[in-house]
C-alpha cells in the first residue's frame, strides 16, 4: 500500500491527507513549531527545523526516505512546481505526484511556456526575459506602458508589479527580484482593466490522453491575488471554446500527466485571447470544478441560452490525481475519457487574515476556538486549517488564507444567495481582521450580478465594495447592526458576539497609577515622577476584552470626556527591552504600519553599524545623524507572507536614528519605531 508524504501545511495538507486516507494509503505530515493543526490527519508527523525547509527539495526527500514514503504530494505553493523536487524524487525512487520532470521544465517556467504557446499559434502579450531595469525601460519604449514585471517562479500575486512609466521601474524591479526564489524575471505588456477577464481551464491527463474539466473565472483580484472564483465563467460557450481548444493543444503537446491549469486573459470587448501561464499543479480554486454534489445532466444559464455546469463536474479532482500517480491508472479507468456537462454554479470565497481598510495588510493575531463559528448547511463546504485546537496563531511566515468557503447552487443567483448567508454566519473573533467585508461587498454589487468584473475592477471599486460589505448594509449580518441600547446591554453582560468573562459596566470607576520603571539602560534618561489618575467608564460600546474594548472615558487624564478603542494588535512576541514604540502623533517618527520581517534597510543603516559597536539602533547610534533623505525614499522593506512591503520617508529631512532593535532579519511589530526623520540635524556629532 502506498505511503504519501504531504510536503505542505494548512488546509491543502488536510485536503490531501483526507483524500489519501479514503484510499487507505498511509500518510506522513511535516510541520513547524506552533503550526500543527494538519498533523492530526496524518498517521505520522515529522517536525522540520525551520520554515525554509518547506522550500528545500533535498530536505523533503530525506524525510520521505526516513519515513519509507513511496510518494510525495507537494500540494500548492512551496515546491509544487519544483523541477528539482520532481527530479530528486525520480533519483530516489519516490513517486512525485504531479507532472513529469520534462513537463515541469516547460510548464513551471513562464518564458518556456510562452514559447510553447507561440509555437502552437496561441497568442501571448509582447514581452521578454529581463536582467536589469534598463531592459524593462527598453520594452516599455517599444510596446508602450504599462508594463508588468513578473518573477519566472512567482505565484499567488508574489513577484508581480505593474509600472506605468520609467520612473517606477527600478523599485518595482527590486521588489519582484526580492520575491523571486530563482532571482529570474521577465516583463510583458500589461493587459488589464475594463474588458479583461482572467479565465483558466482545468485539464487532467494520464500521459497519453488529456481532457478538460471546463473553466473557472478568477477576475476578482487585488494585487493580482485571486480572492473569489466562480465556475463556470460568465462568458458564453462560444467565447470559451477557443480557450479550451488552446489549453488542450498545449497540454497534448506536453503529453501532460496529472492536474494542470492553463490561464488566459480574455477581452470581452474585442474577443482577444491571451495566454498567461501554466500552473502544473493542483490549484487553490480546484474546489469549484469538482467534488460535492452530483446532479442530473442538464443546462442552465442566466439567460437560458448558455449551458451552466455543476460544482461543477461531480469529480473528486484530488482523488483522481492521487490515483493517476499509480502506473495502472488511466483516464479511461477513472471514467474521465469523455467530458460531461452538468448544471449548477459554484463560488469559492477565500477568507484571509487581512485588514481591507488598510490596503489588505496582514492582520496577525490569535484566534480562539470559542470565538470561531463556520457556516454550514446545504451547498456550503469549508476547507480550513483552523481545526483540532483551542487556539491558532496567524503569523508572518505563511500566506494569509484562513479558509475557503465553497458554495454550490443550481443557479448563479442561488449560489450568490447561499454565499451571502454563509458570510453572515461566519465568526472569527475581534483580534484578527478578515476580508469578509470585501467578499460580501462584491456579492452585493450590481457588477457581480451582471458579470461585469475585470482584473482591476476591485481596485477601482474598492470604496463601493467596502460600503456594500459594511455591517450597516441591508445584506450584512444583523448581529453587527444592533441598536445603542442593545450594544450597551451586550457589552455589560460580557461582550458583543463574544465569550468575554470580564464584566465592565458604565459608571465603573478606576484608579490608574503611572510609575516609571528604572533600569540600567534608562538611568541616564530623565524620567517623569509617579502620577495618579481617576477614570470613569462612561459607556461601553464593545467588550470582547482582552481582544477589544471600546467606549467613552472621562477623568483626570484629559479635561474632557473622550472615546477610546483598545485593540489587541498582534500576536508577535516582542521584547519591550529590545524594541521601542513610535509616537504616531510625532511627524518625525516613522512607524511600522504592519508586522513583518525586515529584509532590507536604507544604506544609512550601514553607518550605524560602522559608528557603533555593531548593534544597530544602540544608544550611541541613536544620537548620530545619518544623512539626508528625500520624501519617498525607502527606509525599510518588510517581508510578509513572502511579499515585500516598503516603508518610505514621509518627507525630506535627516535620518536622526533607527529604532531600537531595528536590523535586517528581525520581525518588527505594528506600531514599532523604524526611524526618526527630522527636518534638520539635531546634533551630537
Amino acid at each position: 500500500m502506498p505511503t504519501v508524504l504531504v510536503a505542505n501545511r494548512g488546509e491543502i495538507a488536510i485536503r490531501v491527507l483526507r483524500a489519501a486516507k479514503e484510499l487507505e494509503w498511509s500518510t506522513v505530515a511535516v510541520f513547524t513549531e506552533k503550526d500543527t493543526s494538519h498533523t492530526a490527519f496524518a498517521d505520522e508527523a515529522v517536525k522540520l527545523d525551520n520554515v525554509s525547509q518547506y522550500m528545500d527539495a533535498k530536505s523533503m526527500v530525506e524525510v520521505a526516505r526516513r519515513t519509507h514514503s513511496t510518494h510525495i504530494h507537494p500540494g500548492y505553493g512551496f515546491l509544487s512546481e519544483s523541477t528539482e523536487l520532481a527530479l530528486a524524487c525520480q533519483e530516489a525512487g519516490i513517486t512525485f505526484i504531479g507532472p513529469t520532470v520534462d513537463t515541469l521544465r516547460v510548464a513551471s517556467d513562464k518564458m518556456k511556456s510562452r514559447q510553447l504557446a507561440i509555437s502552437l499559434g496561441v497568442k501571448v502579450a509582447p514581452g521578454d526575459r529581463i536582467r536589469s531595469p534598463e531592459d524593462v525601460i527598453q520594452l516599455g519604449e517599444s510596446v508602450g506602458y504599462p508594463i508588468m514585471i513578473k518573477a519566472l517562479d512567482g505565484g499567488g500575486g508574489r513577484g508581480i508589479r505593474i509600472v506605468e512609466g520609467s520612473g517606477e521601474v527600478e523599485d518595482a524591479f527590486k521588489r519582484c527580484l526580492g520575491e523571486s526564489p530563482s532571482k529570474q524575471l521577465f516583463a510583458e505588456k500589461a493587459l488589464t482593466g475594463p474588458g479583461w477577464k482572467h479565465i483558466e481551464v482545468q485539464i487532467i491527463g494520464d500521459g497519453k490522453d488529456v481532457v478538460h474539466l471546463w473553466e473557472r473565472e478568477c477576475s476578482v483580484q487585488r494585487r493580482f491575488q485571486k480572492i473569489m472564483e466562480i465556475a463556470p465563467s460568465s462568458l458564453s460557450r462560444e467565447s470559451i471554446s477557443p480557450l479550451i481548444d488552446s489549453a488542450l493543444r498545449m497540454a497534448r503537446s506536453l503529453r501532460y500527466k496529472s492536474l494542470g491549469t492553463f490561464e488566459f486573459l480574455f477581452n470581452t470587448r474585442t474577443s482577444d485571447l491571451i495566454f498567461l501561464e501554466i500552473n502544473p499543479r493542483l490549484q487553490v480554486e480546484h474546489t469549484v470544478t469538482g467534488e460535492i454534489l452530483h446532479t442530473p445532466n442538464g443546462y442552465y444559464s442566466r439567460k437560458l441560452t448558455t449551458p451552466f455546469l455543476e460544482e461543477i463536474m461531480s469529480i473528486d479532482i484530488l482523488r483522481a490525481q492521487l490515483l493517476l500517480s499509480l502506473p495502472e491508472t488511466s483516464l479511461h479507468s477513472l471514467s474521465l475519457s469523455t467530458v460531461a456537462i452538468h448544471r449548477g454554479c459554484a463560488i469559492q470565497l477565500r477568507l484571509t487574515a487581512e485588514d481591507s481598510s488598510r490596503s489588505f495588510t496582514l492582520s496577525p493575531g490569535r484566534i480562539l476556538a470559542k470565538d470561531l463559528s463556520w457556516p454550514s448547511g446545504p451547498g456550503i463546504r469549508v476547507d480550513t486549517w483552523l481545526t483540532h485546537s483551542a487556539e491558532w496563531i496567524v503569523g508572518t511566515d505563511f500566506d494569509s488564507v484562513l479558509g475557503k468557503l465553497i458554495i454550490h447552487g443550481l443557479t448563479f443567483d442561488e449560489a450568490t444567495q447561499k454565499a451571502k448567508r454563509a458570510l453572515r454566519e461566519l465568526r472569527v473573533g475581534a483580534v484578527v481582521k478578515t476580508n469578509v467585508d470585501v467578499l460580501l461587498g462584491v456579492l452585493n454589487h450590481d457588477d457581480w450580478r451582471a458579470g461585469r468584473i475585470d482584473t482591476l475592477w476591485l481596485e477601482r471599486n474598492l470604496n463601493d465594495v467596502l460600503r456594500l460589505g459594511s455591517p450597516g448594509q441591508k445584506d450584512s449580518s444583523p448581529s453587527q447592526s444592533l441598536s445603542p441600547a442593545d450594544m450597551e446591554s451586550a457589552a455589560t453582560s460580557g461582550g458583543l458576539g463574544s465569550q468575554s468573562t470580564v464584566s465592565l459596566r458604565p459608571g465603573t470607576v478606576f484608579n490608574l497609577t503611572f510609575s516609571p520603571q528604572t533600569s540600567a539602560s534608562s538611568a541616564t534618561h530623565s524620567l517623569p515622577a509617579e502620577t495618579k489618575h481617576t477614570l470613569t467608564l462612561s459607556s461601553v460600546a464593545l467588550n470582547t476584552f482582552p481582544d477589544r474594548l471600546s467606549g467613552t472615558i472621562q477623568g483626570t487624564i484629559l479635561p474632557v470626556p473622550f472615546s477610546f478603542d483598545l485593540i489587541q494588535s498582534t500576536s508577535v512576541s516582542l521584547s519591550s527591552s529590545e524594541y521601542e514604540f513610535g509616537d504616531q502623533n510625532n511627524p518625525s517618527h516613522v512607524v511600522s504600519p504592519i508586522t513583518g520581517k525586515i529584509v532590507d534597510l536604507h544604506p544609512a543603516f550601514a553607518d550605524v553599524q560602522s559608528k557603533t559597536t555593531g548593534k544597530a539602533g544602540g544608544d550611541d547610534g541613536q544620537k548620530i545623524g545619518l544623512g539626508r533623505v528625500k520624501k519617498g525614499e525607502t527606509l525599510a522593506v518588510l517581508s510578509v507572507m513572502k511579499m515585500e512591503s516598503i516603508i518610505t520617508t514621509p518627507r525630506d529631512g535627516v535620518i536622526e536614528r533607527f529604532g531600537n532593535g531595528v536590523r535586517i532579519g528581525v520581525i518588527i511589530g505594528e506600531g514599532m519605531l523604524v526611524a526618526v526623520v527630522s527636518g534638520e540635524l539635531k546634533s551630537r556629532l
